[in-house]
């Protein structure tokens, strides 16, 4: 009885020994986010210009799987943080200020819970903010709501 124990040890060993050597480096990552791939988000809750401040922070979810391959990087339902950046009420007086209402991507998580930068722009200097612009004609307030969906981008590569 204890011969087979011993045995079966030992094989096992052996068989997670060639696991392990036959393990090729390369093979390692799945798959590599690229920069400026795009991930479709939508807004939970609202914003607008009359409530919001600039510093606030702001949650985004995919709306859809974010795909490389056959490699499933980023899920959909993921949350995905932003910023306000920019807010402003509209005021009335000798000199009428016009409402303005802006936001920042901050960053995602990919399926392995990897931390995944993101901007609003798909070239690396492009603009960095989304500017809302909803209401602007003749309304006295910007808002934007669950219901707007937007486009953020990778902010680098990443191998996942």
């Amino acid at each position: 009885m204890r011969r087979v124990d011993i045995v079966g040890r030992a094989l096992f060993a052996l068989a997670v020994a060639g696991i392990v050597t036959a393990a090729d480096p390369s093979t390692i990552f799945a798959a590599e986010l690229r920069d400026s791939t795009r991930v479709p988000v939508r807004l939970l809750g609202e914003i607008n210009s009359e409530t919001s401040r600039v510093g606030q922070p702001i949650k985004f979810v995919v709306i859809t799987d974010v795909i490389v391959g056959d490699t499933v990087v980023i899920k959909k339902d993921t949350v995905v943080m932003g910023i306000v950046v920019g807010a402003r009420r509209m005021r009335w007086g000798f000199l009428q200020h016009k409402p303005r209402l802006a936001f920042r991507f901050s960053y995602t998580t990919t399926s392995d819970g990897r931390v995944i930068g993101l901007r609003a722009s798909p070239q690396p200097t492009g603009d960095p903010l989304v500017v809302i612009n909803r209401g602007e004609k003749g309304h006295a307030m910007l808002w934007v709501g669950g219901t707007d969906v937007f486009a953020a981008y990778v902010d680098g590569n990443y191998e996942i």
